[in-house]
């Protein structure tokens, strides 16, 4: 038997005085990229629950229970924005502003929606993540400042631009101060008829007021918002001042605080926070029905060079974003970078862990498998295929092991890349394979890695100290914590230092030879590399059972050819990593460095966190590249 839930038809939720479902909203026509004309008459109505639930992901509908739309509100905010708003800067500058259709539909949303026992706004707080290029500081900065300041009902409000510096905060108040001076029926309604410039500040007569703020938060207890609006969230380096302002607005009836920002790095920040928020709001996952979240950006792994996902991620492509401008981009982008990391974060909103990566996460991504092309196991599946290798897998020789759910969940998230890593084990037992081990420090993250060349594949394994695993995920914000509940990265021991004697376990099998070690399972393992510091017991023990082993340059000259193969097969898609997200962390963090011949090597200093998987990587396919019978002054580009 099921149970039906009772759901309100989504037309349910629109009001109007005349009950009509309908709305008019402007209809902007462009020739070459400019603004030529708009139309705002009966032909440009629209089906209002349709047209509402245009933000991307996003279904306002979904927890709007309570809420309801109201339309006659609408009329009152585009007139507005129609009649007494201005273009503040461009080729437009002293024309009516006239909202593009997307622009509209956040406006509606974030306006018009009341609820159903207070006939006050819904939405408290609005978090606008579009890339640059796309005038969200006139729109939702400058437009809606001065609808709280002109429209709203509360009665002397303390209305608020808040950026990462003062340079920034301006922007917005300049936008301001050039619509309100060519305004004369605004301008009549200020203290003074005039805006304070040295001040930075506006007063209406009603005393409601306007002020742009710097970060300093401690300087802005006591005040009591209505109306913040903060530019460029990726900006702020805490959260100090929203914190501030943001329990300041506790005695406010229905205030309003508008998040705009580009993508910031892949870092724990505020603004990732706010956007993690968002995608959970947008996603149903967090219940929040004040939040208003309004994400456009392009996946990790789209297609930069694709004109569709241009426009997936830019509302205003074809409009003040032109096609041509993305071309001329793209084209001076994709062989640089540097570049292409910035494009990528300011123009595709994706964040990159730094602004010069060596492999962007697009390009990593072309090694991931092909769920078409691996038969999924069940989680029970793989757990009892750890459980028969607990030293490969310290998660399966913990005690929460078959017992926590959160494991269970945490392994199944991981379900195509451990069905693609089983496959492969159990496939390459026999296959020429070429090892290299990357132990950096006793506290740090050890990595072990083989390369198989014949079929481009990538194993890994990685080991960190139990109290570093939990320390890195509370102070870091890095889910190293989830990352060993899955199973992808192994646990040493207990302490705070990296146990060797466990890893050598793991590689070489247990004393006792109860459970197998990876060595004894890759039984086509020609050579395993090493630094030449930090993995001195490790690799005398190696030696002592017979491997062969030996020290590689981690120097331009060694490290140079490694780089260029493993970029040029990942650019090729001849590479196979599986996916694994432990590992493709730790290659978005690699900033390479290059000496005056042009040689390149990873830069453990300046990369942005650990990347030992990628050196025990590269170090492998050195090996493969460089046979030990050759010397060093043998390897390619020594002179």
């Amino acid at each position: 038997m099921s149970l039906t839930l009772d759901k309100k038809p989504h037309s349910s939720y629109i009001r109007s005085a005349s009950r009509k479902k309908r709305m008019r909203i402007p209809k902007t026509e462009y020739r070459d990229g400019q603004l030529v004309g708009f139309q705002f008459d009966e032909s440009t109505e629209v089906n209002a629950v349709k047209f509402l639930q245009e933000i991307p992901g996003y279904d306002p509908f979904e927890q709007a229970e309570g809420y309801y739309f109201d339309i006659d509100e609408w009329n009152k905010v585009i007139a507005f924005i129609l009649n007494e708003c201005i273009y503040p800067e461009g080729s437009l500058t002293g024309k009516p502003f006239i909202p593009e259709r997307w622009q509209s539909c956040i406006y509606a949303n974030l306006f018009c929606w009341k609820s159903e026992k207070t006939n006050l706004r819904r939405f408290r707080e609005c978090f606008i993540y579009v890339p640059r290029k796309n005038g969200k500081t006139t729109a939702f900065g400058a437009i809606i400042t001065l609808i709280m300041f002109f429209t709203d009902k509360e009665q002397r409000s303390q209305n608020f631009c808040c950026a990462a510096d003062t340079d920034q905060a301006l922007v917005n108040f300049r936008h301001c101060q050039y619509i309100l001076e060519n305004n004369p029926r605004m301008l009549s309604r200020l203290r003074d008829q005039r805006v304070f410039r040295s001040q930075k500040s506006f007063e209406h007569v009603n005393g409601n007021m306007f002020k742009t703020l710097s970060s300093i938060a401690d300087t802005k207890h006591g005040l009591s918002p209505n109306f913040v609006y903060v530019d460029e969230v990726h900006a702020h380096s805490n959260s100090e001042l929203i914190d501030v302002m943001k329990t300041g607005t506790a005695s406010r009836r229905q205030p309003l605080i508008v998040y705009t920002t580009t993508a910031d790095y892949d870092k724990p920040s505020v603004c990732n926070s706010l956007h993690k928020k968002a995608k959970d709001i947008a996603k149903g996952i967090q219940w929040q029905p004040t939040f208003f979240p309004v994400i456009y950006e392009a996946e990790v792994t789209d297609d930069f060079e694709s004109p569709a996902v241009w426009r997936k991620s830019n509302p205003n492509y074809g409009m003040s974003i032109t096609e041509e401008y993305f071309s001329d981009m793209v084209a001076s982008v994709k062989h640089n970078p540097a570049e292409l990391n910035r494009f990528l974060r300011l123009h595709l909103n994706i964040r990159t862990k730094t602004e010069t990566a060596w492999i962007p996460p697009h390009v990593w991504a072309n090694g991931n498998p092909d769920p078409n092309e691996i038969r999924l196991l069940s989680t029970v599946q793989i757990m009892e295929w750890m459980s028969d290798h607990p030293n490969w897998h310290s998660i399966a020789a913990d005690s929460r092991f078959g017992q926590s759910t959160s494991i269970d969940v945490k392994i199944a998230s991981q379900q195509l890349y451990w069905s693609w890593y089983i496959k492969h084990v159990e496939m390459l037992a026999d296959e020429e394979c070429y090892g290299g081990f990357d132990n950096s420090k006793v506290e740090d993250i050890a990595s072990f890695s083989l390369w198989f060349p014949s079929y481009g594949i990538i194993l890994t394994w990685n080991w960190c100290p139990a109290e570093s695993i939990h320390r890195r995920a509370q102070e870091q914000g890095i889910p190293y914590d989830t990352w060993y509940e899955s199973g992808l990265l192994n646990s040493t021991s207990p302490k705070d230092t990296v146990d060797e004697q466990l890893i050598i376990d793991c590689l070489i099998g247990t004393k006792d030879n109860t459970y197998p070690g990876i060595l004894s399972h890759f039984r086509g393992c020609r050579e395993i590399c090493f630094d030449r510091f930090g993995s001195t017991h490790i690799y005398h023990t190696l030696r002592d059972y017979g491997y062969a082993a030996r020290a590689y340059p981690q120097n331009f000259t060694g490290m140079n050819e490694p780089c260029r193969r493993l970029e040029a097969m990942c650019i090729d898609k001849q590479i196979a990593h599986g996916g694994n997200p432990f590992l493709e962390w730790m290659v978005s963090n690699v900033m390479v460095v290059q000496d005056r011949d042009g040689k390149v090597r990873p830069d453990k200093y300046h990369s942005t966190n650990k990347i030992d998987g990628v050196v025990a990587t590269l170090t492998a396919i050195g090996s493969w590249l460089y046979p030990e019978n050759e010397t060093i002054s043998e390897i390619r580009g020594m002179k």
